[in-house]
């Protein structure tokens, strides 16, 4: 069984110096323009944020969006210490951290999926509009997979 998509939309980089690497990507990429958005986001679900199995309520950080032509750089420069993104930063650096592929959904298809192949959930958060999964593939492909469904 596979992921119901393999759509890449965005590649996330984590650094700690959002400024320099947005610079670095915009002089490489250019900044293109943002994706079209399919209508207004309707909240249809309830909001909450999972990290490692807990709940949590923040994750601060400073982000940047680069556009080239058929995804975009999604740059984050965590500013807290309990979230994945801070956690990435502290053991590898300014790299990229995660493919996100946009699910067909649900995404409770491509849970199961990732972790019948066995690979686990570390973030979950339900925008009410959206949501996207993390889950640990660092070790097989480098970075983690992210999936991501629009309701």
């Amino acid at each position: 069984m596979s992921l119901s998509s393999t759509k890449i939309i965005k590649v996330i980089v984590v650094t700690d110096d959002l400024e320099r690497t947005a610079a670095a990507y915009r002089t490489l990429f250019g900044t293109g323009s943002a994706p079209a958005e399919d209508g207004e986001h309707k909240e249809i679900r309830t909001p909450y944020t999972i990290y490692k199995g807990e709940p949590i309520t923040d994750t601060p950080m400073k982000v940047e969006s680069v556009f080239s032509d058929n995804f975009w750089f999604e740059i984050i420069q965590p500013m807290g210490s309990n979230d994945p993104w801070a956690a990435w930063l502290k053991e590898h650096g300014t790299s990229i951290y995660s493919v996100c592929l946009l699910s067909d959904g649900p995404i409770e298809q491509d849970e199961e999926t990732m972790k019948k192949a066995g690979y686990e959930s570390i973030f979950k958060q339900e925008k009410g509009y959206e949501a996207y999964e993390y889950f640990d593939t660092a070790a097989d492909l480098g970075v983690l997979v992210e999936v991501k469904e629009h309701y």
